[in-house]
């Protein structure tokens, strides 16, 4: 399972909660602060746009770091190793293939979890 990264062409707000709509998933509006994560994984498909700020978003099975701007549409799918590093924070419209209401606690889950 591999991150995937697509920047829409003038794609408002409303559109992507359409789109997050569109792929039956649980949205929600998201403020996260400066951040630096080491890698984890969740158990919930991810499909996320950056509606503000900077996001630097690490693949760890490709390797590849994903340097993310107002815009990006991201699609992490679930058991995928990533890790996130923003020094300013970042807004995201975020929609996960469970509600909210169930996730583990922690979200961020261990590698050493991931069988």
């Amino acid at each position: 399972m591999t991150v995937e990264v697509t920047y829409p062409t003038e794609t408002t707000q409303e559109d992507a909660s359409r789109d997050l709509a569109s792929l039956d998933l649980h949205a929600m509006e998201l403020d996260i602060p400066p951040v630096d994560n080491s890698s984890h994984w969740h158990s919930f498909d991810a499909v996320f746009y950056l509606l503000d700020g900077e996001l630097h978003l690490t693949d760890v099975a490709s390797g590849k770091v994903h340097h993310l701007s107002r815009g990006a549409r991201v699609s992490v799918p679930a058991r995928t190793l990533h890790s996130e590093m923003s020094a300013g924070g970042y807004r995201l419209l975020l929609g996960t293939s469970r509600p909210p209401e169930t996730f583990e606690d922690p979200v961020n889950l261990s590698p050493e979890d991931l069988k």
